[in-house]
C-alpha cells in the first residue's frame, strides 16, 4: 500500500519527487484534500491558496522532469505565519483590520523557500499581532489542538504547530520572541526550532520585538528542521540584525550521536511544572545518559532576573513596533482581557524611560556573559519546553501564571541562543509534552545533533493525533481562496 504523502517527511518526499515516484501535483492535492477535511475544525489557516499552489505544483513537475531539481524543498508544501509578508497575498498579522494589507514583495524567508522551489499552501492563523501563546484569536477564531480540539495548541505560531501535527503540511514557518515556535511545538507534539538571533532574516516580518524576534521552522522531525534551516539561514543585506557568518551543513553531523557530548541541566531551574511534565523530562535525561552523553549539573542566571530584563526590553520594543497600529486601529487594542492585544502594554512601554531600556540592554549583555560562563563546559543545555501539558482554553491552572508559562523559553529569546523543542512524552490524558535543547551562539548544529539522537532513540515523534489519523470523523472543510487572496475562512 502506498504511504500517504501527507505523513511523509520532507526528506522522504524529496527523494520520491526526485525519483519521479510521486508528483508534486499529487502531494499538493493530497495536502489540500486533507486541509479541506480537517481545517473547518482546526482553523489553522487565515488564507488558503489552493489554485495557485496547484498551478505552481504543475510547474515544479515540469522542472523536475527536465532535470532542474533544486533540492530538498523543491515541491514541498509550506505554510507561512500570517505576519510574514507574501507578495500579492494579504498578510494580516491575525487582525481583521489588516485584511487589506497586501504586500508587494515577499519577506526574506519567503523568498528563500520560493527560490528553493517550495509551494506556499497558505497563511497560518496565529495569536493576534503575535501577542501571547493562547492560540485564541478574537478576529479569526480559536486555533484548535489536533490532539484535543477543546485544547489550546499554544502560540503565537499556533496554526503552524497544529498544521504540522495534523499532517496538513510538513513545514510551517513561524516566529518566536517568547516561545512562539517552541511552545506550539511542545503542545502539538512536533519539532520547533528557534535559531540564534541573527541567523535568519527578519526582513518583511511584522515588527514586534526588534531584538527578541526569531523566525523558525516547525516540522515533524529534527532532520526536517535541519533541511529547512539550511534554506532559511544566512546573511541578508536588507536586514541589519542578520550576522555575516558562514552557514554550515546542518545535516553533516546530524547522525554523530551523543557519545562524550556534555549536556548541562540546572536542577533548580527545572522544577516548575506539572508532575508528569517534570517526570517526562527526567526520563528524557536518563535516555540521553544511556546514549552516551555526560550529564553535567550547571547553574544558569536566575529566571526572575532574566524575566525582569526581558520584560523591560519587550515592553519598549513593542510600544515602538505597534504605536502606529494603536493610533490607526485603537479598537484592536481596546479589550483589556486576553485574547485581545492590550493597549495598556503599548502605553506602558512608551512610558519606560530611555535610560531604563539602555540599562536593560546592558544587563542583557551581562546575563549573556554569565550564562556562557555557567555553561562553558557543555555543548548544549536542556530543560522542559513548557511547564504544562496541553489544556483547555482559558486561564492557567492554579498555581501557574503567565510568567511560569514562558519560564523555559523566554530566557533564550533574551539571550539570543538557538533552541529546539522535541516531543518527549505524553500526559496521563494523552497530551504531548516537549523538552528543549539550547546551544551556544550560532551552534545550531550541536542542538540539532543532540535533539536528533534523542528523537531517534524514542518513539514520541511517530505518534499522530487521532483526529488527524481518522479524518473521516471530521466534516466540512475550509473555504479555499481559489486564487483570490482576499477570500478565506473566518473562523
Amino acid at each position: 500500500m502506498r504511504v500517504d504523502p501527507t505523513w511523509m517527511s520532507i526528506g522522504d518526499l524529496a527523494r520520491e519527487l526526485q525519483r519521479g515516484q510521486v508528483s508534486c501535483v499529487e502531494i499538493v492535492q493530497a495536502t489540500l484534500d486533507r486541509t479541506k477535511r480537517l481545517d473547518k475544525t482546526l482553523n489553522t489557516y487565515i488564507t488558503l491558496l489552493a489554485d495557485s499552489a496547484l498551478a505552481e505544483a504543475k510547474i515544479v513537475d515540469g522542472e523536475i522532469a527536465k532535470g532542474r531539481y533544486r533540492g530538498p524543498l523543491h515541491g514541498i508544501p509550506v505554510a507561512i505565519k500570517d505576519h510574514i509578508d507574501t507578495a500579492g497575498v494579504r498578510t494580516t498579522a491575525g487582525a481583521k483590520s489588516r485584511t487589506t494589507n497586501v504586500p508587494t514583495t515577499d519577506a526574506a524567508v519567503v523568498r528563500r523557500v520560493k527560490q528553493a522551489g517550495a509551494i506556499i499552501i497558505g497563511k497560518a492563523n496565529m495569536n493576534k499581532f503575535a501577542d501571547g501563546e493562547s492560540g485564541d484569536n478574537p478576529d479569526f477564531g480559536r486555533i484548535r489542538n489536533p490532539w484535543n480540539t477543546q485544547y489550546s495548541p499554544g502560540g503565537s505560531s499556533s496554526g503552524g504547530g497544529a498544521q504540522v501535527a495534523a499532517g496538513l503540511v510538513p513545514l510551517s514557518i513561524g516566529s518566536d520572541n517568547g516561545g512562539s515556535v517552541r511552545i506550539p511545538a511542545a503542545l502539538c507534539g512536533v519539532v520547533g526550532l528557534k535559531p540564534t538571533h541573527g541567523r535568519i532574516s527578519l526582513e518583511g516580518i511584522f515588527p514586534r520585538l526588534y531584538s527578541l524576534d526569531h523566525p523558525g521552522p516547525l516540522t515533524r522531525t529534527v532532520a526536517d528542521c535541519a533541511i529547512a534551516l539550511q534554506i532559511l539561514a544566512g546573511h541578508d543585506a536588507e536586514d541589519t540584525t542578520t550576522a555575516r557568518r558562514l552557514v554550515p551543513d546542518y545535516l553533516a553531523d546530524l547522525r554523530l550521536g551523543l557519545n562524550q557530548m556534555s549536556i548541562g541541566v540546572d536542577r533548580k531551574y527545572a522544577t516548575v511544572g506539572q508532575s508528569h511534565v517534570l517526570s517526562a523530562f527526567d526520563a528524557a535525561v536518563d535516555v540521553l545518559r544511556r546514549l552516551g552523553a555526560t550529564i553535567v549539573d550547571v547553574t544558569i542566571p536566575p529566571y526572575a532576573e532574566m524575566l525582569a530584563v526581558g520584560n523591560t526590553i519587550a515592553a519598549c520594543e513593542y510600544s515602538v513596533a505597534a504605536a502606529h497600529l494603536f493610533r490607526e486601529h485603537p479598537s484592536d487594542f481596546d479589550l483589556a482581557k486576553p485574547p485581545a492585544a492590550s493597549g495598556a502594554d503599548i502605553k506602558a512601554g512608551a512610558l519606560v524611560p530611555a535610560v531604563d531600556y539602555i540599562r536593560a540592554t546592558q544587563k542583557r549583555r551581562l546575563l549573556q556573559r554569565d550564562y556562557a560562563r555557567s555553561t562553558r563546559g557543555v555543548a548544549v543545555f536542556i530543560s522542559p519546553t513548557y511547564p504544562l501539558a496541553p489544556r483547555p482554553f482559558g486561564e492557567y491552572p492554579k498555581p501557574y501564571t503567565a510568567d511560569d508559562a514562558i519560564r523555559y523559553t523566554f530566557p533564550f529569546d533574551l539571550l539570543g541562543l538557538p533552541a529546539i523543542s522535541v516531543p518527549c512524552g505524553f500526559s496521563p490524558d494523552g497530551m504531548p509534552i516537549g523538552m528543549q535543547f539550547v546551544g551556544r551562539p550560532f551552534d545550531e548544529a550541536a542542538v540539532l545533533r543532540a535533539a536528533y539522537a534523542y528523537e531517534q532513540a524514542t518513539e514520541w515523534h511517530t505518534r499522530h493525533p487521532s483526529l488527524a489519523s481518522a479524518p473521516s470523523a471530521v466534516g466540512g472543510g475550509v473555504s479555499a481562496s481559489n486564487g483570490d487572496p482576499s477570500i478565506s475562512h473566518s473562523g
